[in-house]
């Protein structure tokens, strides 16, 4: 007996699924063998709809029409369409994931917002384009859509870059085009997390689903159910699960998930009982007609995909399956609120090992696409792309040939920072230049990194950078110090000019280095690494072959006019912004060596080396790195020193 089999006269039983899911074998027979529906995790949130490169160049032609784009959201639904399992479509509107550029005049952030008129226009257009692709061809694969999502906080309507250009009623205007739109059949939710709040499912229901139902504008909410082991009570969510049913409209759990950080034998016996509890009143719900709950979605596949884990900052082991494919005591839990314990089969998996490998995109034909980049033209023919993570003034600035997913940038972002990740000039999505400046490259990404702040209307900021990206950041301390607070340098060299002039990746490029030494050393038994390095090498093999103006560039290595080692010492030495290096003890690249080279001759440096990683220890070690990066941030910014001050014990 599997889950799906188990409540398909009750309801449709799903689980989100990554692009990571999505490319390993193993993890779709697992899906299409205990599930009947399934939900995009990520790929078809806005961002990845909106064409940034098309409407930003020519905002004219898109100003009222915008762009879209559909190479994020295919691979799921031409394998919905060829394995004949429905999808939940999430989200159409949402403040987070809606790139800032879409609110403004000329798809240009740092002109004014765009006018009312013109932004409904626009949220009307994204919304008929997204719906029509779909809708044409893949009809009827998607039976719902999270038109609107998370729209109330704090007491109200959130404030988001939706109240501001149009107002509250951005909510009935989605629904409006939603419901203009949408093929019969297709059910509208409104979803929202902590829907069982007193507070906020009185909010709801008044405010949102009460004059959309007057309209006929919504089929559904959705309860996000995200919860704990000890909130909300099991009488709050019954309670809550009741009257939005009591409304006539369809209810569904869209993300569900429990948060449990100790995985021992009694807390996960815990975490079973919980989701008893809770599946037993959503079935006698069902049953009793006190709400029509038309589907329940778990919020990833198996505990190791689990999104709780970052946004908790600590393992967590929220779901019912775990490892390779195995089920949990929660799975059996559940199905035993619909069926009798002796109807239940003990769940085996006998996946062969190679189905657990990701199987990487084929580049050929692939072409990169924008998702959430900012533009800004710091000169003329020249516009440099950044990415910006977190939000306060509390800034850190980057700079390379292009960033990662998920590393110490954004991590750092979910810590309190305000991040800005800037692709250097001559790098796509940035402008190609056919420009050589010889030894000048790092004078000008340091030039460029000054030029986006001071655009930002941003005066002093951090800075961190990786490799050829802390390359950037010597530049930056040697020729703008009054604007560097602190400089977090990540295996950053810089290299011996005794060993040349030219940029690994040159002599990559050229062939001058027939193979790249291993970047990383291998690990055993860290499943949480592996599957970085699995998204790390899914994410390289995405990319297509650089364009030849890219591979043409050799930018050098840093601080190139300091003709010996002797001088680059000395110049060292006068770098006063308080460093902290990040490095590690299995680098081919900065080795070990290197870096306490280089902490030797800085006055105000902190060096914190780790074994058993690599070059990528950015991407690799990121909790680590996150916990030295913040302690130093936060002491700088105290009283501009690497360390506390002493005191006499």
């Amino acid at each position: 007996m599997d889950l799906k089999t188990a409540f398909k006269d009750r309801f449709k039983i799903g689980a989100a699924i990554s692009g990571v899911n999505l490319r390993t074998p193993a993890h779709m027979k697992l899906l299409l063998s205990q599930y009947n529906s399934f939900t995009c995790e990520n790929d078809m949130k806005p961002m990845y709809f909106l064409d940034s490169e098309a409407n930003r160049l020519q905002p004219e032609k898109y100003d009222r029409e915008p762009k879209l784009v559909f190479d994020h959201a295919i691979p799921y639904l031409e394998f919905a369409k060829k394995n004949g399992i429905a999808m939940r479509g999430h989200t159409l509107v949402w403040h987070n994931q809606t790139p800032k550029w879409f609110f403004y005049k000329n798809y240009d952030e740092f002109s004014e917002p765009a006018d009312r008129d013109t932004m409904i226009a626009r949220l009307d257009a994204y919304i008929k384009g997204v719906l029509s692709f779909v809708q044409d061809n893949y009809p009827g694969v998607i039976y719902a859509w999270d038109v609107v999502n998370e729209a109330i906080d704090d007491g109200d309507f959130r404030k988001s870059l939706w109240t501001k250009t149009i107002g509250t009623d951005f909510v009935m205007k989605a629904f409006e085009s939603a419901r203009r739109y949408a093929a019969e059949g297709v059910s509208l939710f409104y979803n929202d997390y902590n829907t069982y709040e007193d507070w906020k499912r009185d909010l709801i229901i008044e405010k949102i689903l009460k004059p959309l139902i007057e309209k006929g504008l919504v089929d559904g909410m959705g309860m996000q159910s995200h919860l704990l082991m000890d909130t909300p009570s099991m009488e709050d969510y019954k309670t809550a699960l009741y009257m939005y049913g009591a409304l006539g409209i369809e209810v569904q759990l869209t993300e569900l998930d429990i948060h449990n950080a100790d995985p021992s034998e009694e807390s996960m016996k815990a975490l079973a009982d919980r989701y008893a509890q809770l599946f037993d009143i959503i079935v006698k719900a069902k049953d009793e007609g006190a709400a029509n709950v038309t589907a329940v979605t778990v919020w990833n596949l198996r505990d190791e995909d689990s999104w709780l884990t970052g946004f908790r900052r600590e393992q967590s082991h929220p779901l019912l399956f775990e490892g390779r494919c195995e089920a949990k005591e929660a799975y059996y839990s559940v199905l035993k609120t619909v069926v009798d314990e002796s109807q239940i089969d003990k769940w085996e998996v006998d996946y062969p090992k190679e189905d657990y490998k990701m199987q990487l995109p084929d580049k050929a034909g692939h072409k990169r696409s924008l998702i959430n980049y900012h533009m800004v033209e710091v000169e003329p023919g020249v516009r440099l792309c950044y990415e910006e993570f977190g939000w306060g003034d509390k800034y850190i600035f980057s700079a390379q040939m292009g960033f990662y997913p998920i590393g110490l940038q954004q991590a750092l972002a979910f810590n309190g920072y305000h991040v800005i990740c800037i692709t250097l000039r001559g790098f796509y999505p940035s402008s190609y230049v056919t420009e050589d400046y010889g030894d000048r490259w790092y004078d000008v990404f340091a030039e460029d990194v000054i030029r986006v702040a001071d655009k930002m209307k941003i005066d002093k900021f951090f800075y961190m950078g990786a490799s050829h990206g802390a390359g950037v950041g010597w530049h930056l301390c040697l020729n703008h110090p009054e604007r560097v607070k602190g400089f977090i340098a990540c295996v950053p060299g810089p290299h011996s000019l005794a060993e040349g002039a030219m940029s690994m990746r040159q002599m990559v490029l050229s062939g001058i280095i027939k193979e790249v030494p291993p970047m990383d050393p291998p690990i055993d038994n860290d499943p949480i690494r592996e599957k970085r390095r699995l998204r790390r090498d899914e994410h390289i093999a995405s990319n297509p072959e650089p364009d030849p103006r890219e591979k043409a560039i050799d930018y050098g290595r840093p601080l190139l006019k300091y003709k010996t080692e002797e001088k680059l010492c000395e110049m060292l030495h006068t770098i006063n912004t308080p460093t902290l290096i990040l490095g590690a003890i299995d680098d081919p690249i900065s080795t070990p060596e290197l870096m306490i080279r280089t902490a030797k001759q800085l006055p105000h440096c902190k060096l914190a080396m780790y074994s058993n990683t690599g070059h990528n220890i950015d991407t690799d070690l990121i909790e680590e790195l996150v916990f030295e990066s913040v302690h130093f941030l936060t002491q700088v910014d105290k009283d501009g020193r690497v360390y506390e001050s002493l005191r006499d014990f």
